[in-house]
């Protein structure tokens, strides 16, 4: 059986610590491993998922390929022995001179979440667009989508919109004609949360600078 070069376990020493603490608060869904990049060995693991023992070689140019201005790899891919998919993360260690010296990798068993994944789905997904029928005459609906395409567009949330965002979110509206319905604008100020006077008064500002 390999073994760690005491000199070596030394040098990692003050990250054992840290390393079981995240093995524990991940406990059973993630590995924690320590890497010497000098020796190109296993230095320690916790909750060992992939069998890999202290003193073994690392093989880490054949899981990624290290670069001298990155310090942190991932997340990416691989499987582990029992054909689990793991997503994984390493970050570099450097010794006082800046040097690096070791990895330290982070692999999660994302395998162990399919299941809720499936089942969120389920509920969630929908296998397609509602129909054009239901949907062709409530203006309602047609600025609820329009509304949330510009907010996956902009990846933000509605709470989370700025006046300025929100602006712009009137001004999207009415460039797919969702103001025309006399109703329109209350029900958009409703959902943005401000005032009718205001929504008008963006409309304006919107189409004076169009």
């Amino acid at each position: 059986m390999e073994s760690v070069n005491p000199s070596v376990e030394a040098r990692y020493a003050h990250l054992f610590a840290l390393c079981e603490g995240i093995a524990v608060w991940l406990h059973p869904h993630a590995e924690v491993v320590l890497h010497d990049l000098e020796t190109d060995a296993v230095v320690r693991l916790w909750n060992n998922l992939s069998r890999r023992q202290p003193g073994e070689p690392s093989l880490i140019g054949q899981e990624i390929q290290l670069e001298d201005d990155c310090d942190v790899y991932g997340p990416y891919e691989h499987y582990n022995w029992d054909g689990r998919l793991l997503k994984s993360i390493s970050a570099v260690i450097r010794d006082g001179s800046g040097r690096r010296m070791g990895l330290l990798c982070l692999n999660l068993d994302v395998s162990s979440f399919d299941g809720l994944k499936r089942f969120l789905e389920s509920f969630t997904g929908a296998k397609t667009q509602m129909p054009l029928a239901l949907n062709e005459h409530d203006w309602r609906e047609q600025i609820h989508q329009a509304l949330g395409s510009f907010l996956r567009a902009n990846n933000v949330a509605l709470e989370a919109l700025t006046r300025e965002q929100k602006i712009e979110a009137v001004g999207f509206l009415d460039s797919q004609r969702l103001f025309l319905t006399r109703n329109a604008a209350q029900h958009v100020a409703s959902i943005l949360g401000v005032s009718r006077a205001t929504v008008y008064n963006w409309l304006n500002k919107t189409r004076n600078s169009a």
